[in-house]
């Protein structure tokens, strides 16, 4: 969401994208993140690290919460009071890509950084 999005009391839901705001919501609001992200991540890594695959689905309750906080914060005309199933599916699908790429990401940098000739201890 823009900052001119904020204070426009004729804003309309069909002119953002309601999935890509909740997104960045998730990451970037310092309380959701802080109290309900964050540990949410650390549980995926950990399964992530035990070899376990998290499905798109285990996102669904972080997702809705965040919906609610950010509706409650956000209020924007037109907004559904409901995350519809396709949307909260397509947001669950985006969020499980993206933090399974992070976490392989993160895991190939430590491994280059631990395997790094130039490295001192």
């Amino acid at each position: 969401m823009k900052i001119f999005e904020l204070y426009n009391p004729n804003m309309k839901r069909e002119e953002f994208d309601l999935n890509d705001d909740l997104i960045f919501f998730m990451r970037n609001d310092p309380q959701f993140y802080r109290g309900e992200y964050h540990p949410f991540l650390q549980k995926f890594k950990r399964h992530c690290e035990a070899g376990r695959g998290v499905r798109p689905a285990a996102f669904a309750p972080i997702v809705q919460k965040a919906f609610e906080h950010y509706k409650n914060t956000f209020p924007v005309e037109g907004m559904e009071q409901q995350l519809s199933r396709p949307a909260l599916e397509e947001i669950c699908d985006k969020l499980q890509g993206e933090e399974t790429n992070f976490y392989h990401d993160e895991k190939q940098r430590a491994t280059e950084k631990k395997d790094d000739p130039t490295r001192t201890i």
